[in-house]
C-alpha cells in the first residue's frame, strides 16, 4: 500500500495536480514518519507550489533516524538552491550521490529532477546526471522524461522528443511522455500530431487532467463548445479549486450560455464573499447584457466598478457601461462612459469606435462645441479619412462658433480639394465671421477661389447660389473698405447676369449709381 500511495502521488505531482500530491505524500508520512523517499517528494512538491516555508518545515520534522539519508541531503539541498544558495546545494548533492562506484540512478534522477524544477537549478548538471544514470538504468521512463523536460527548459525541442520518446520506448503506456510530445507539437500548431499524442496520453491515463486544459486552451479561439467540453473534463480531473470555478464561469460566457454563466457567477460571489475577484462581477453583467437585460447588466456593472480597484479598470469597462447606459435611453452617461473608454484606451484604431459614438452623440444633442472637438478627433484617427469627415469636422466647428477651427478645418479642406467649392465657400464665411467689420478682407481670397471653380458650372444650382452670395461679399467690401463704387457695380451686374430678379442686387446698384453720380458732381474720383 505504502509503495501503490507513492506512486498515486508521483502521478498527481506528474499531472500537475500538486496539491492533491501534498495531501497523499502527507498522509503517508503520517503513517511512515520515517520514509525518507515520501519526505523529499514532499519537500519537492512544495517548492514547486512556491510553498518554501512549508517545504522548511518538512524538512525541520525529519525523523533523527534518517537525517543522514541521501533523499533528505538531496531535499536539503533543493531549499538552499530554492534560497538562491547554488554553492550549499551543489555540495548537498554531491553528498548525496556520493562516491562514482555508489552511484545510484534514483539518486542522481532525484537531484537532477530538483536542479529541472527550481529556477537557480543547473540543467547541463541535471543532463550530465541523466545521462550517467540512463546508462545504468535503461528502463526508467520517468529519468527519459526529466531529461526531456530539461531540454525542453534550454528550447531544445529535437532532444527533448527523443527523451520523451526514449520514455515511450522504456513504457509504452507512459502517459506522462505522450502528453509532453504533445505540447512541443502543439507549440509549432501542428494539430493533427499533438492530438494523436494527447490521445495515447488519455488512452493510457484517461485522468491525465493537464491534456484537457491543452485541449481546452487550443479549442478556446476555435470552438467554444469543444473548449467548454474539455475545460469540463480538466475540472473533473482535477482538485477542487476555486480557480477551476473561474474557468468555467468565464467558459459560459465565451461560448454564451449567458444563463449558466450567470448562475456560476452568482454561485461563486455566495461561495467566496468578500473575496470573489470583482471581474465576476463585470463577467456576470456582459451575462445580462447578451440576454437584453440591461437593467440587471448596469446593475451588476456597477457592483463590478464599485468593487473593483481604479487601477484595474481597462477601456472595455466603460465601453459596456456606455453601451448599457444607451440601451437604458440615458444618452448622457453613456457619453461619459464612452469619453473615459477613449482616454484610457491606447490603440488608436479602438479609439476610433469611441470617438465615432461621441461625435454622432453630441451631433443629434446639437451640442456643437463638443460635437466640433470629437469630430477632430476623429479626423485625427482616422488613416484614410475623407472630404466628408473634413466637411462634418468644419461645420460642426461653424456651428459651435470656433470660426478659427472652423477656417482651419476648411484650410485643410482646400488644400486637399482644391477643385471642389466646399473647402472655399466655408472658409469664405469662417474668415467673414471672423472680420465681422470688414477690416482685414481675409474673406475675399477665398470667396475669389470659390468663384473661380463655382464659375466653370453655372448651371448648377448650389454654384450660382454660393456665386451670388460671394459677389455680394465683394461687393460689399469694395463699397464699405475700399470705396471703389464702380468696381462694386461690376459684381452686382455679375449677379444679375445669374439672377436678373433680384431685387437686391437692384437695390444696392441703384444706391451705388447715386452715389457715384453724386460723387462726380463734387468732383470726388472713385
Amino acid at each position: 500500500m505504502k509503495a501503490q500511495n507513492i506512486e498515486d502521488g508521483k502521478k498527481k505531482f506528474f499531472a500537475e495536480q500538486y496539491t492533491t500530491a501534498a495531501q497523499l505524500f502527507q498522509q503517508i508520512l503520517t503513517q511512515k514518519p520515517d520514509d525518507a523517499f515520501t519526505r523529499y517528494w514532499l519537500v519537492r512538491t512544495y517548492l514547486v507550489k512556491g510553498e518554501a516555508q512549508e517545504a522548511k518545515n518538512t524538512l525541520a520534522a525529519t525523523p533523527a533516524s534518517i537525517a543522514n539519508d541521501p533523499f533528505i541531503t538531496i531535499a536539503k539541498g533543493a531549499v538552499s538552491l530554492q534560497q538562491g544558495d547554488t554553492v550549499q546545494a551543489r555540495s548537498n548533492f554531491t553528498t548525496a550521490i556520493g562516491t562514482a562506484k555508489k552511484k545510484n540512478p534514483a539518486i542522481q534522477l532525484a537531484v537532477a529532477a530538483i536542479n529541472i524544477d527550481l529556477i537557480h537549478g543547473d540543467l547541463n548538471y541535471a543532463i550530465d546526471l541523466l545521462n550517467e544514470a540512463g546508462k545504468k538504468d535503461k528502463n526508467d521512463p520517468e529519468l527519459f522524461t526529466a531529461m526531456g523536460d530539461a531540454y525542453r527548459k534550454q528550447y531544445d525541442g529535437s532532444q527533448a522528443f527523443k527523451a520523451y520518446q526514449a520514455a515511450i520506448d522504456a513504457n509504452k503506456t507512459y502517459a506522462v511522455a505522450y502528453y509532453k510530445i504533445g505540447k512541443i507539437y502543439q507549440t509549432q500548431d501542428n494539430a493533427s500530431v499533438f492530438t494523436e499524442y494527447y490521445d495515447n496520453a488519455l488512452k493510457y491515463d484517461s485522468q491525465l487532467a493537464p491534456v484537457y486544459y491543452q485541449l481546452y486552451l487550443w479549442y478556446y479561439n476555435k470552438d467554444v463548445n469543444k473548449a467548454l467540453e474539455y475545460l469540463k473534463q480538466y475540472i473533473a480531473n482535477s482538485a477542487a479549486d476555486s480557480k477551476n470555478d473561474y474557468l468555467l464561469t468565464d467558459m459560459l460566457y465565451v461560448s454564451r450560455k449567458y444563463e449558466d454563466a450567470i448562475k456560476a457567477g452568482k454561485q461563486l460571489i455566495n461561495k467566496e464573499g468578500m473575496l470573489v475577484k470583482p471581474r465576476i462581477y463585470k463577467l456576470i453583467a456582459y451575462s445580462y447584457d447578451g440576454l437584453n437585460d440591461y437593467k440587471n447588466a448596469d446593475n451588476y456593472m456597477k457592483l463590478y466598478f464599485n468593487k473593483e480597484a481604479d487601477s484595474n479598470y481597462v477601456a472595455k469597462d466603460f465601453e459596456m457601461l456606455g453601451k448599457i447606459d444607451e440601451k437604458n435611453n440615458l444618452p448622457a452617461e453613456a457619453a461619459l462612459a464612452y469619453e473615459k473608454a477613449y482616454h484610457m484606451e491606447k490603440d488608436s484604431s479602438l479609439q476610433l469606435n469611441y470617438v465615432t459614438k461621441l461625435a454622432s452623440f453630441y451631433k443629434a444633442q446639437k451640442d456643437h462645441v463638443k460635437e466640433a472637438y470629437w469630430q477632430g478627433k476623429l479626423y485625427g484617427l482616422k488613416k484614410n479619412a475623407t472630404n466628408v469627415d473634413l466637411f462634418q469636422w468644419g461645420v460642426a466647428a461653424y456651428n459651435a462658433k470656433d470660426y478659427h477651427m472652423a477656417d482651419s478645418a476648411f484650410g485643410i479642406y482646400e488644400r486637399k480639394y482644391p477643385e471642389q467649392t466646399f473647402g472655399y465657400y466655408w472658409n469664405a464665411r469662417s474668415a467673414a465671421a471672423i472680420d465681422t467689420a470688414m477690416e482685414t478682407g481675409i474673406a475675399i481670397p477665398h470667396y475669389t477661389h470659390l468663384i473661380e471653380i463655382a464659375g466653370k458650372d453655372t448651371a448648377n444650382a448650389t454654384n450660382r447660389k454660393w456665386l451670388i452670395q460671394a459677389y455680394g461679399y465683394i461687393a460689399a467690401y469694395k463699397v464699405n473698405k475700399e470705396k471703389q463704387y464702380n468696381e462694386a457695380l461690376t459684381y452686382y451686374d455679375k449677379i444679375l447676369a445669374l439672377d436678373p430678379a433680384n431685387n437686391d442686387a437692384e437695390h444696392y446698384k441703384s444706391i451705388l449709381n447715386k452715389m457715384i453720380e453724386s460723387a462726380s458732381k463734387n468732383g470726388t474720383n472713385n
